[in-house]
């Protein structure tokens, strides 16, 4: 494989045609370059498409998480408040009828 070296012995058409090759080889190259980074592009650009989507349902789903949560703190909140009435209630009601006896 000719890197360039031992070039002293070959003819001025002969260079021409070397140099034709490795100028086609070069363009090829370059070609399929450009093909392999256009098709991680298409790749990375629906990778990307992709991980919105996910995104945006996760979001969705931590706030569907988030209001219910909320529900059932005011749902606790509710219990406990009447909870509390009915202890007060039993206790003034105790009360009443401890003075009674």
């Amino acid at each position: 494989c000719m890197i360039g070296e031992d070039l002293d012995f070959l003819s001025f058409k002969k260079l021409q045609h070397i140099e034709k090759k490795m100028n086609l080889g070069s363009r090829k190259i370059r070609s399929k370059k450009d093909k392999i980074s256009l098709e991680r592009i298409q790749s990375l650009k629906g990778k990307e498409q992709r991980l919105k989507e996910e995104n945006a349902n996760l979001r969705r789903e931590l706030d569907r998480s988030h209001k219910a949560s909320d529900v059932n703190l005011d749902m606790t909140k509710e219990f406990n408040d009447k909870l509390a009435e009915t202890d007060a209630t039993t206790q003034q009601d105790l009360s009443q009828t401890s003075l009674n006896l």
